[in-house]
C-alpha cells in the first residue's frame, strides 16, 4: 500500500482550528516512538513522547491531550493497565486511546475494548492508516467535547431560568411583604401608643399593669420584626445613612428563627459609630445572603456559632460575619463568588454570594473571604466607605 505524502493536510485542522491537536505517543522502543513523532508532526499535529506508562500517567496529570497512542507490550506496566488507569480518572476518561501492537490477536482486541480502548494500529505503522485512525479519534474527541459543552450550557440555562423565576417570585413576595408590613404597621403603632397611654393616664391595679406591659412588649417585638422585614423587602433606590449596629440588629432579627431551628448561636457585636451611606434594602439583602450562608455552613456542627462584628479600617467601615464551620479549602476559594457555584448540593443554586458581591461592588465596596480567621474558620469582610456625617 502506498503511503500518503508526509506534508499532506488532514481533517483534524478543521476540527481544532484554534490550535494543533495534541497527541501523546507512548512506546518503550525509541525508534518506533521517533517515527510516530515525525509522521504525526508532518500531518500538522503536536506530538509528545513518553517511554513508559508511569511517566505517561504523570504527564497526563499536568498537560492536556486530545488522543493517546499507546503501545501494548511495555515492561513494568503494559498498555492495557495504563489505559485502565486513564479511564478510571474522571479528568482523563474521555481521551480516545489507540493501541499500538505488533501482534493483533482476537483476545487482545477484546481486552483492549474492555479496558476502554478506542482503536488499534499494527506495527509496522502505515502512514495513511496512522493519520486516518488518529483523525477519526480526534473527531470522536471533538464531538464528545461539543456534547459536554452543550449539556453544560443547557444545565446553566436551566439554572438561569430557575434563578430568574426565583427572583421574580422573590420580588413579587418582597412587594407584597412591604405592602402588608405597611398596612399592619399603622394599626400596630396605634395599638402600641394606646397601650402606653393607658398605663400612663390610668391608675390600674398592679395585675392589670403587668398584663398591659406584656401586651406592650409583644406589640414592640412585632413592630421590630416588621421594621426589619421592611428593610429587606423594600429598596428605595436612594442612598441613606445606615448605622451598622441597627443593620446588625435587623439581620439578627430576620435570621433568628433559622438560627434557632438549626441550633446556631448568633453573637452580635456592632459599633454604633460605624455608618454607611447606601441603599439600606440592597445592602441588607447582601448581608443577609452572607449571614444565611454562614448559618448553613455551621449547621449540624458542635457549638455552632456565627459572630457579627464591625471594625474601622482607615476610610472603610467593615462588617464582619464569621463562623466556626469547616472553613474554605484552597480549591473552593477562587470559585466562591462565581455564579452557580455551590458545595451544598440540591436546593442550593450558588447565587447568594454572587449576588452579594455584585450588590456590594455596585455600592462602591468590596467583599473578602478569609479562612482561617483567628478563632473562627471563615470570616466574610464587607468593606464600604465610611459615611461622612
Amino acid at each position: 500500500m502506498m503511503e500518503e505524502p508526509a506534508g499532506k493536510k488532514t481533517s483534524n485542522e478543521n476540527l481544532l482550528a484554534t490550535r494543533k491537536p495534541r497527541v501523546l505517543a507512548v512506546d518503550d522502543q525509541a525508534d518506533s516512538l521517533r517515527l510516530l513523532e515525525i509522521r504525526l508532526k508532518s500531518a500538522g499535529m503536536d506530538c509528545v513522547c513518553c517511554r513508559d506508562g508511569s511517566s505517561a500517567l504523570e504527564l497526563l496529570k499536568k498537560e492536556k491531550f486530545d488522543v493517546i497512542i499507546l503501545d501494548v507490550l511495555m515492561p513494568v506496566m503494559d498498555g492495557f493497565e495504563v489505559c485502565r488507569l486513564i479511564k478510571e480518572d474522571e479528568n482523563l476518561k474521555d481521551i480516545p486511546v489507540i493501541f499500538l501492537t505488533a501482534q493483533l490477536e482476537y483476545s487482545d482486541r477484546i481486552k483492549g475494548l474492555k479496558v476502554g480502548g478506542h482503536d488499534y494500529l499494527t506495527k509496522p505503522v502505515n502512514q495513511a492508516e496512522l493519520i486516518a485512525r488518529t483523525d477519526a479519534a480526534l473527531r470522536v474527541k471533538y464531538l464528545q467535547d461539543k456534547l459536554k459543552e452543550q449539556l453544560e450550557n443547557e444545565r446553566k440555562l436551566g439554572e438561569l431560568r430557575q434563578k430568574m423565576l426565583d427572583e421574580h417570585w422573590e420580588k413579587t413576595i418582597g412587594q407584597l411583604s412591604a405592602s402588608l408590613a405597611h398596612e399592619i404597621n399603622n394599626p400596630l403603632a396605634a395599638a402600641l401608643g394606646n397601650v402606653q397611654l393607658l398605663m400612663i393616664e390610668h391608675n390600674f391595679k398592679e395585675d392589670t399593669i403587668k398584663r398591659l406591659q406584656a401586651i406592650e412588649e409583644s406589640l414592640y417585638r412585632a413592630s421590630k420584626k416588621l421594621r426589619s422585614l421592611l428593610l429587606i423587602a423594600h429598596s428605595t433606590g436612594t442612598q441613606e445613612l445606615l448605622s451598622l449596629d441597627s443593620l446588625v440588629n435587623d439581620l439578627v432579627t430576620l435570621a433568628n428563627y433559622k438560627a434557632i431551628v438549626n441550633k446556631v448561636t448568633i453573637i452580635p457585636n456592632a459599633d454604633s459609630g460605624c455608618k454607611w451611606l447606601v441603599d439600606p434594602g440592597e445592602i441588607a439583602r447582601a448581608c443577609l445572603y452572607i449571614l444565611n450562608n454562614a448559618i448553613e455552613a455551621v449547621t449540624g456542627m458542635p457549638n455552632a456559632t456565627v459572630a457579627i462584628s464591625t471594625a474601622v479600617d482607615g476610610e472603610w467601615h467593615v462588617l464582619k460575619i464569621a463562623d466556626n464551620g469547616p472553613g474554605l479549602s484552597d480549591e473552593v476559594k477562587p470559585k466562591l463568588f462565581e455564579a452557580f457555584y455551590t458545595t451544598k448540593g440540591p436546593l442550593h443554586y450558588g447565587v447568594g454570594l454572587y449576588l452579594a458581591k455584585n450588590i456590594i461592588t455596585n455600592a462602591g465596596g468590596r467583599i473578602e473571604a478569609v479562612s482561617p480567621a483567628g478563632e473562627y474558620s471563615t470570616e466574610f469582610q464587607i468593606y464600604l466607605p465610611a459615611a461622612k456625617v
